[in-house]
């Protein structure tokens, strides 16, 4: 008989739920904040500056979230690069090995792009554009 009066259980419970919930509980949260760490480390947002008229999709001021890994660079992406004009928003049309063709989607923009200045080096490409949001202003001229 147990000291205190009771009577012990006759077989121990496997496995504790409440011990099984923190544990649970513990690990989503160290998952958590992985997927949040990785999400920040890979994904950036730019906004288009004012002035660029490059793209006639993603206006001035636009907001987007931009893929700074590049990993979905293809023909026909939207992305941010350093050109001898600084850097912009344009479209790539054309991948050669490392060597990226980027011609802009508005043929009345003031800028100048890979028909001026000849390709850029895939290192040059800052990111890739996964999706713009147009402010409001600039949808409606």
């Amino acid at each position: 008989m147990a000291i205190s009066g009771t009577v012990p259980a006759r077989s121990q419970q496997r496995v504790d739920p409440i011990r099984a919930a923190r544990l649970v509980r513990r690990v989503t949260f160290v998952v958590g904040i992985a997927g949040v760490a990785w999400f920040f480390a890979r994904f950036t947002t730019r906004w288009v500056p004012n002035g660029m008229d490059t793209n006639p999709a993603l206006p001035p001021g636009s907001w987007c979230i931009v893929d700074r890994w590049a990993s979905g660079l293809r023909v026909g992406s939207d992305v941010f690069c350093e050109t001898p004009q600084g850097p912009m928003l344009t479209r790539v049309t054309q991948l050669d090995g490392d060597e990226v063709f980027v011609v802009h989607p508005n043929p009345e923009s003031v800028w100048v792009d890979s028909r001026s200045f000849g390709p850029i080096r895939r290192s040059d490409v800052q990111g890739v554009v996964v999706v713009g949001f147009p402010i409001e202003e600039a949808r409606g001229r």
